[in-house]
């Protein structure tokens, strides 16, 4: 207010001199905002402006409320003239000028009602410095009407003056207790931890219907909040700060618990010291706060839980084809159960007709099990989880007339989820579908060894068993994309949605990112596993190039060059012995992974009249193809040599160690 005598210079400038700590100053900010929040809380009417200025930094709504003015009509304390009466005006700046040397003052004065109504306001004044070192002038305001129309308009006496600041001062405190008695925040006065008022929203609270007057404070908290409460309110009483909001239980008068939010802010209290304590019950807000981590919990753990199975489906159909005895996969089935369920507990079962069980694979047989399993093998469902009071019971299916029967020992935790007992339905459905195709494999494989020598195997035999194994590979490769492939899509999908969502918190939106990436990583292995087994328009775009696509594939994930040169081979080959070729070279190329250590690759494909020739060359360490003979069948040898000889085929090696190894192989044309 520069048109009023307010604080003069001097007497700002030794103010400032006083607060010059930057730390102290904060802290004092801090405080007076804190008891701005209790203030505002249980509504008290109350502004704060700079001294210097005039401008307010605080108007609360209560003040707004009392002389019915907009917020920006009284946003500049130098309005105020034409609000305030002339005389009280005057009073009420000297009062102002006296607030350095005294630390609160209060006055009673006159105010014009925007409506025009007359009426009394109670102002009590104090003053405190900023972090910068400036003044502000704190006004808390009561309405003090009906106790000036209540009072004689006479000239009073000094004893009667006496009485009537005392009577005011009961009607102020009466109006502060009728707010609090209103509000619906639970209030607490409290002095030397012993409850001296509590307002009926706190009596609700602690579902008490007598008073709470004389009760101790630490007998209302939870013993885990004991040392809390204690370290908070003893700054209260000793130093007189305002407490931060914390949240903490209380026990209620029936022994149940209820969380709130505390803040205690210092008051006096019959000349002393004593506290006044807001409490919100945030009950409902903890227990949303709950049933939200707990369903961040849930989708973190299914979605990598779905990914850590379908990952086990994956590796376990990719095995499956390399192999050709019916053992490796039983072998490989006991494996991965035992792997995903962590239990050694696993074992299969070969149950005959005159109900008689034997071990196929697996540790042990429980002791229990031998009864159950001749008692109910006929009439459990296919591939479906049987539940048995020791452990779980799956049917694969009927065999040569004896059943087939995966057994799980004990009760493993995982298997009370629905995910896990699918999982283990699908995988035991994908061995059910393919025992039917093993024996039949494996009883070719015993007529071939019985009837010739393993080199003269007849080329029509071969070119039979290598199209039924072909017509697995399709049949699976079909499977994998209409189900598994298919069922990843959606569920990537569904994390896709749950991104979109504005609500998620940063660290349940990395988490659930990285599964949605891991989906798509096992989606693309999925797609590769396919192409893998069924090589995609080999028959529309032609051997050519097909081999090109696989190389640019191949490439990506090899740790060695691919110089190719592929020539037109026209319609010189049938759908068959496109499928073999390219057979052929996939082994080629894994061998050269595996085995060769090349850092250089070369292949070409050309016709001639009446021949095709596919000729391979690497850099890598070789062999004494005359001693290698039985590292052929490990490395795939023995499995390309059939396949060449299935086509008529022939196919020559040319190596020495460390000399690289030369393929050459000639194949006669379909025309």
């Amino acid at each position: 207010m520069k048109n009023s005598p307010i604080i003069s210079q001097h007497a700002l400038s030794a103010n400032r001199k006083q607060h010059s700590s930057k730390a102290s100053t904060a802290a004092m900010d801090l405080e007076r905002t804190k008891m701005r929040r209790i203030m505002e809380s249980v509504g008290v009417a109350m502004c704060s402006y700079e001294a210097e200025t005039g401008r307010c930094d605080y108007l609360s709504e209560s003040v707004l409320s009392i002389t019915g003015y907009a917020r920006e009509q009284l946003h500049d304390m130098r309005e105020w003239s034409r609000i305030v009466h002339p005389d009280d005006y005057r009073l009420f700046l000297e009062l102002e000028s006296k607030l350095p040397t005294v630390r609160e003052a209060e006055l009673d004065c006159r105010i014009l009602r925007a409506d025009g109504e007359q009426r009394w306001l109670r102002v009590r004044v104090s003053f405190s410095p900023d972090a910068t070192g400036r003044l502000f002038i704190h006004a808390i305001f009561h309405d003090a009407t009906a106790e000036h129309q209540a009072a004689p308009a006479l000239p009073l006496t000094a004893g009667a003056r006496v009485d009537a600041e005392m009577a005011a001062a009961f009607a102020g405190e009466k109006m502060n207790l009728r707010l609090v008695e209103e509000s619906p925040d639970a209030i607490i006065l409290h002095h030397d931890f012993r409850i001296a008022y509590a307002n009926p929203a706190a009596k609700a609270l602690f579902g008490s219907d007598e008073e709470l007057t004389a009760f101790r404070i630490f007998g209302m908290i939870h013993p885990d909040n004991l040392d809390l409460v204690l370290a908070h309110l003893s700054k209260v009483y000793r130093e007189s700060l305002t407490t931060p909001p914390v949240e903490q239980r209380i026990i209620r008068r029936d022994g149940s618990f209820v969380e709130v939010e505390v803040i205690s802010g210092p008051v006096r209290y019959n000349g002393e010291t004593a506290a006044i304590s807001v409490l919100r019950d945030i009950t409902e807000r903890k227990q949303a706060e709950y049933r939200r981590r707990e369903a961040e919990r849930l989708v973190r753990e299914n979605g990598e839980l779905y990914v850590r199975l379908q990952s086990s489906l994956d590796s376990f159909s990719s095995a499956l084809f390399g192999m050709v005895k019916l053992t490796e996969m039983e072998e490989r089935l006991i494996a991965v159960v035992r792997e995903v369920l962590l239990t050694e507990d696993v074992c299969l079962l070969e149950v005959r007709s005159n109900r008689a069980a034997s071990l196929r694979a697996g540790g042990r047989i429980p002791g229990w099990l031998p009864a159950s399993v001749r008692e109910r093998s006929a009439e459990m469902p296919l591939c479906r989880v049987v539940d048995m009071t020791e452990g779980y019971l799956v049917r694969l299916g009927d065999i040569r007339r004896s059943a087939y029967v995966l057994c799980v020992g004990d009760r493993p935790a995982g298997m009370r989820l629905e995910q896990v007992r699918i999982w283990l339905e699908t995988i035991c459905r994908y061995v059910s579908v393919l025992y039917d195709n093993f024996l039949v494999i494996e009883d070719l494989t015993r007529e071939v060894e019985s009837a010739t020598a393993p080199s003269a195997v007849p080329s029509k035999l071969l070119r039979l068993l290598f199209k039924l194994n072909e017509h697995e590979r399709q049949r699976f490769a079909q499977d994998l994309h209409d189900s598994a492939l298919q069922e990843q899509i959606v569920w990537y999908r569904k994390a896709e949605q749950m991104l979109a969502e504005s609500t998620l918190d940063p660290d349940t939106r990395a988490k659930l990112q990285a599964i949605a990436e891991g989906l798509l990583d096992v989606m693309y292995q999925i797609r590769m596993t396919c192409i893998d087994l069924r090589p995609p328009m080999l028959k529309e775009s032609g051997l050519a190039a097909s081999l090109a696509s696989l190389f640019e594939l191949t490439q990506l994930r090899a740790d060695y060059a691919i110089d190719y040169q592929l020539g037109d081979t026209g319609h010189a080959l049938c759908e068959d012995q496109m499928l073999g070729i390219y057979r052929v070279v996939q082994e080629l190329l894994a061998n050269a992974s595996k085995h060769s250590r090349a850092t250089r690759v070369k292949i070409s494909l050309s016709a001639t009249a009446g021949l095709i020739h596919l000729l391979y060359e690497d850099n890598g360490v070789g062999m004494d193809v005359g001693k290698a003979q039985s590292a052929f069948a490990s490395m795939g040898v023995y499995g390309m040599r059939e396949r060449v000889h299935s086509m008529s085929g022939q196919i020559v090696f040319c190596s020495a160690p460390n000399d690289g190894l030369a393929i050459s192989i000639r194949i006669p044309s379909a025309g």
